[in-house]
């Protein structure tokens, strides 16, 4: 038996090829953490005769054999703190994907294949566990935490599921959604007995305080700090005052605000800078629950070294960016897509 030795950036590359993946930097690392999430949950949950049945494997059993595999190619993988995901931030995200089902305890299992339709040849695949393990003979490209696979397929063997279905935004679409939430809020107005200090309305696509309205009439987005937090309600103001509130969760003010601001003329702007082979953008405000799944489709590039950013930037494989682009479109984002040549940064 001949040894041969292999330096770290040539373990990468042959890494990424036989992951598919073309990139070589925070790409890669990101598909060869969740490949081997799904190797190591395999293996440690699958039963060893017929009779046996499924075992969930814990969060620690996971992320300890995958940082065993990986740590020679990227030593940083045992930093939790890192700028960049480590294996149990990348878990967690899996597990919103729908890649790998989290059970209660911390427990984790392989959940049958389904595929995205991304409008194009190509559709993104959760779930179903390494591709070794499939019952038909099935090509894989990765790309960050999900894999891609040809959408003729999937046919007759995975469920495909249309964009707007795995986004899971509220069917009726943005404005019906936001027009019964602000009717059922007004219908459930209560009297605001306290003055509550430092309280901010949402006008003109700004927060501004209400101290400083001393105009404002009719029913707008409120919030207000109680502790290291905000809580967000519906308030009815008058002459630049509180008069009646009734509160709203923290995943419905974060949608409502998307249509408000809309509906003001006030759309949240995003510049889309499209490659040949990814697209990057850089968003100013979180998206709601839902809509923020897609961009896990993609990967965070780190904050500037001198910090004091207020946007965050995002790279997105250019194949799957049209679920990304649905996602955006729905919460009325004025969206700006600029080709730029490859290369050229």
């Amino acid at each position: 038996m001949k040894w041969l030795g292999s330096d770290r950036d040539a373990a990468r590359k042959t890494l990424a090829a036989g992951l598919g993946c073309r990139g070589d930097g925070e790409g890669l690392r990101i598909a060869a953490v969740a490949e081997c999430l799904r190797v190591a949950s395999y293996l440690c949950s699958a039963p060893n005769t017929d009779r046996e049945t499924w075992v969930p494997a814990t969060t620690l059993s996971l992320t300890s054999l995958v940082r065993r595999r990986l740590l020679p190619l990227w030593p940083t993988l045992d930093d939790e703190q890192a700028a960049e995901p480590g294996v149990k931030a990348i878990l967690e995200s899996l597990g919103k994907l729908g890649d790998l089902v989290r059970l209660d305890g911390g427990r984790w299992l392989t959940p049958p294949p389904q595929a995205i339709r991304t409008g194009g040849p190509l559709a993104v695949i959760t779930g179903g566990g390494p591709a070794q393990t499939f019952p038909f003979s099935i090509t894989m490209r990765g790309a960050g935490r999900l894999r891609m696979i040809d959408v003729d397929a999937c046919a007759g063997r995975i469920d495909l599921w249309e964009p707007q279905e795995w986004i899971g935004a509220p069917l009726e679409g943005l404005q019906e959604w936001s027009i019964q939430l602000l009717t059922k809020a007004k219908a459930q107005l209560k009297p605001a007995l306290n003055e509550l200090a430092d309280v901010s309305i949402r006008t003109s696509g700004n927060w501004s305080a209400l101290s400083a309205c001393a105009t404002a009439e009719g029913l707008f987005l409120a919030k207000c700090r109680t502790g290291p937090r905000f809580e967000y309600f519906v308030a009815q103001v008058s002459r630049g005052h509180l008069r009646q509130m009734t509160g709203l969760r923290r995943d419905e003010a974060s949608r409502l605000q998307f249509y408000l601001d809309a509906q003001a003329g006030y759309p949240m702007k995003v510049q889309a800078h499209v490659w040949q082979s990814h697209v990057r953008l850089r968003l100013s405000r979180h998206l709601p629950r839902e809509e923020a799944r897609a961009l896990l489709l993609g990967w965070q590039l780190p904050p500037p070294s001198g910090g004091g950013a207020t946007a965050t930037n995002y790279v997105i494989p250019r194949e799957v960016f049209p679920l990304v682009r649905q996602a955006l479109t729905g919460l009325c984002v004025d969206l700006t897509e600029r080709e730029f040549a490859e290369g050229r940064q």
